[in-house]
């Protein structure tokens, strides 16, 4: 048996494929799903999307956002979801770099830091 995973960003629904598992990044760590698995919503972080299908294994890059689990159907709503081939390590590199360089005085610009700091990473762990 096997669950959808659905993946939606504003401007389209980047794929809806079936799938023996999923891995999700969450904000906390990551939350492997099969089917059966008790309903569920959550905040992700910026890491790598999991899944195990039929034609093999698939993984894309997640920029946040959030997931529902319920009746075997997964719902990942995101700003960005990117096939990890397609990710720079030596790019993610200078993002984390440039990141670290932002200026962190007023609560905003740290919140912003501390936004860009994790998405590098985020995408830096993926990119590998």
């Amino acid at each position: 048996m096997s669950i959808r995973c659905v993946v939606v960003t504003p401007e389209k629904t980047e794929f809806d494929r079936e799938a023996d598992s999923v891995v999700l990044p969450m904000f906390d760590g990551e939350l492997g799903v099969l089917n059966g698995r008790a309903p569920f919503i959550g905040r992700l972080g910026y890491g790598t999307l999991r899944l195990q299908t039929a034609a093999g294994p698939e993984r894309y890059f997640i920029d946040g956002g959030f997931a529902q689990v319920e009746k075997d159907v997964v719902n990942v709503l995101t700003s960005r979801a990117v096939p990890v081939d397609l990710l720079d390590s030596e790019q993610a590199q200078a993002s984390l770099e440039k990141a670290f360089e932002m200026p962190s005085v007023t609560p905003e610009q740290a919140s912003l830091k501390e936004t860009a700091i994790r998405r590098a990473r985020g995408q830096l762990r993926a990119s590998r």
